[in-house]
């Protein structure tokens, strides 16, 4: 049950920075000229919450919802949140890939 929750937690972590960056690059305006940035700040700030979306998500878990139990138990809670971690950087970077290719022609489209 303990590593259930594990997965559970870095799921919904990487669905709530999926959405703030969603949010973030709705946020950033385009520009106009022959030379905008706004494409690049768009996939900086994909990158950067992409970053910040494990290491959230990890000491979340380890600090926050981390079972008072034998060390048998923690040990598994601990494997299982390690390995959830890297589901859920995943995760973000696979529906990140999809949104992009979906709204190509929109501010997500930059992503990638």
């Amino acid at each position: 049950m303990q590593s259930t929750s594990a997965y559970i937690i870095t799921i919904i972590t990487a669905f709530i920075f999926l959405i703030l960056s969603a949010i973030i690059a709705n946020a950033i305006k385009f520009e106009g000229g022959s030379n905008p940035k706004d494409p690049q700040s768009r996939k900086t700030w994909f990158w950067i919450l992409a970053i910040l979306n494990p290491i959230l998500a990890f000491l979340l878990g380890y600090f926050i919802f981390k079972p008072d139990a034998n060390i048998m138990v923690v040990n598994n809670y601990v494997s299982a949140l390690s390995m959830g971690t890297a589901i859920g950087f995943v995760l973000y970077i696979l529906l990140g890939f999809i949104l992009s290719k979906v709204f190509a022609n929109g501010k997500i489209g930059h992503w990638f």
